[in-house]
C-alpha cells in the first residue's frame, strides 16, 4: 500500500513538474527586458484565397426546342489565386500600448465560355443598357484588384496573470481599395459570313475608409508553438464609380456607347476572422518565426455593377450592392527583435 502511494505521489509531482515547466516555456527567452522594452516585428504573408461572389452567371442556354423547353445559366467558378500580405508592428511603445500597420493584396480572376450547335440559343444574362441578339457562342472574363491598409493602436490586456494567454485589443482606422473589371462576349453566326459581335465590358471601382477594431489572442500551447486568432470589424464609407461600355462589331453597322455612373456616399460594414498556428526560435537575441492559418474576409453590401432599370422613358442606371467575400489560408514568415 505504501509503495502505491509513493507511486502515486511520485506522478502528481512529475505533472505539476511538467506544468511549471511550459509555464515557464511561456516567458520569452529572447526578450532580454521581459517585455518592458520597445519591440518591434516585421512579417510578411502569402495568400492563397478563393472569391465567394454570387450573381456571376454570364449566358443562358436553350437545351431543347420543343415543349417542355429547358435552359440552364452558365456560371463563372470562384478560383483560387495567390496574394501578399505586409505588416510592422511596435510593441511596449508606453504602459502596454503598441501598434501595427498592415497590407494586404491579392488579384482574383476567372474565365468562362459556353457553346451551342443550335442556332441562336444563348443569350448573354449580365444585362446590359442595350439589348442583345442571340448567339451560337459565349465567353466572360472576370478579374478583381483588392487591396487593403490597416493602421491600428493596440493595447495589451493581463488576462489571470497567466504569462502562456496574450489578449490584445486594438483599434484604428482601415482603408479599402477594390476594381472589378468583367468582359462578356457573344458571337452570333460565326458558322457564316455574317458574324456578329457583341461586346459588354464593366468596369466597377470604390475606396472607402473608416474606423475598425477587434481582438487579437495568443495562445502557448507547448514549448516554441502558439495558437493564435483575431476578430475584426469595420465599417467604412467611400465613392464608387462605374463605366460600362457596349459594342457591336462584323456584319453589322459598327456601334460603340458608354455609360458613366457615380456614387459619392457608401457606407457597408466589414468583417475579418483568423485562427491558426505559429512556430518560434530565438536565434542571436532575436524571434524568427513561421505561421500558418486559415482567414475568412466579408465586406457587407459592398458597391458592384449597377443594374439597368427599362420604362417608357427610356433607361436608368439604378446602383447594386453585393457581399464581397474571399477566404482561405496563408502561410508566413516574421521576425521580432
Amino acid at each position: 500500500m505504501l509503495n502505491l502511494r509513493s507511486k502515486f505521489t511520485a506522478i502528481i509531482l512529475s505533472v505539476a513538474g511538467l506544468t511549471s515547466s511550459v509555464q515557464a516555456d511561456c516567458w520569452d527567452p529572447c526578450d532580454p527586458c521581459n517585455d518592458c522594452c520597445i519591440d518591434f516585428e516585421i512579417g510578411a504573408d502569402w495568400l492563397y484565397w478563393t472569391p465567394c461572389i454570387n450573381d456571376q452567371h454570364f449566358a443562358c442556354v436553350q437545351q431543347s426546342t420543343v415543349s417542355p423547353f429547358i435552359f440552364k445559366d452558365h456560371y463563372l467558378c470562384n478560383e483560387w489565386d495567390s496574394g501578399v500580405r505586409v505588416y510592422g508592428k511596435v510593441g511596449n511603445l508606453w504602459n502596454d500600448f503598441g501598434g501595427a500597420l498592415v497590407y494586404t493584396y491579392i488579384k482574383p480572376s476567372s474565365n468562362g465560355e459556353v457553346s451551342s450547335s443550335q442556332t441562336n440559343s444563348i443569350i448573354l444574362t449580365n444585362a446590359s443598357p442595350i439589348s442583345f441578339e442571340e448567339g451560337e457562342r459565349a465567353t466572360s472574363d472576370w478579374e478583381l484588384e483588392y487591396q487593403t491598409i490597416d493602421a491600428v493602436l493596440s493595447y495589451s490586456i493581463d488576462v489571470c496573470n497567466n504569462p502562456c494567454l496574450k489578449v490584445e485589443a486594438f483599434s484604428g482606422l482601415t482603408w479599402v481599395d477594390v476594381t472589378n473589371d468583367r468582359t462578356d462576349v457573344l458571337y452570333a453566326d460565326e458558322d457564316t459570313e455574317g458574324e456578329i459581335i457583341s461586346t459588354f465590358k464593366r468596369h466597377n471601382c470604390f475606396w472607402a475608409v473608416g474606423p475598425t477594431f477587434g481582438l487579437n489572442t495568443s495562445y502557448r500551447v507547448c514549448d516554441c508553438f502558439n495558437l493564435f486568432g483575431t476578430f475584426q470589424t469595420s465599417l467604412v464609407v467611400g465613392e464608387s464609380e462605374n463605366k460600362d461600355i457596349v459594342s457591336f462589331e462584323g456584319d453589322v453597322t459598327p456601334f460603340t456607347g458608354e455609360w458613366h455612373a457615380k456614387d459619392e456616399c457608401f457606407c457597408f460594414p466589414g468583417l475579418h476572422l483568423v485562427a491558426g498556428i505559429e512556430y518560434e526560435l530565438c536565434l542571436c537575441d532575436c524571434e524568427f518565426g513561421i505561421r500558418l492559418g486559415w482567414e475568412y474576409v466579408q465586406w457587407i453590401n459592398a458597391p458592384t455593377f449597377p443594374f439597368y432599370e427599362y420604362n417608357d422613358d427610356g433607361i436608368r442606371s439604378a446602383p447594386s450592392t453585393n457581399d464581397l467575400t474571399m477566404q482561405g489560408i496563408f502561410v508566413g514568415l516574421f521576425a521580432s527583435f
